[in-house]
């Protein structure tokens, strides 16, 4: 992966928007921490979720909130 931090003063210098500068510093952020997750945790627990449309977003909430319930639901300890 070419890092962001090399590409800086490039796209600094083709007068790209602040937001645009910011776009891209948050994807790289975004790259790295999926790329640790990938490197720290079993394959299949590492779940990518794209978010690119507001109906993306609202179902991945739904999804994660799925997620929450059914641990909640296997974590219940028995009083």
């Amino acid at each position: 992966m070419k890092s962001w931090i090399v590409d800086e003063d490039k796209a600094r210098t083709r007068n790209y928007p602040e937001a645009k500068l910011q776009e891209n510093l948050d994807a790289e952020i975004m790259e790295v921490l999926l790329e640790e997750a990938r490197e720290s945790y079993d394959e299949e627990i590492v779940v990518e979720l794209t978010s690119d449309t507001s109906e993306e977003m609202e179902s991945n909430v739904e999804r994660i909130e799925g997620w929450i319930k059914q641990w909640k639901k296997d974590h219940v300890e028995d009083a």
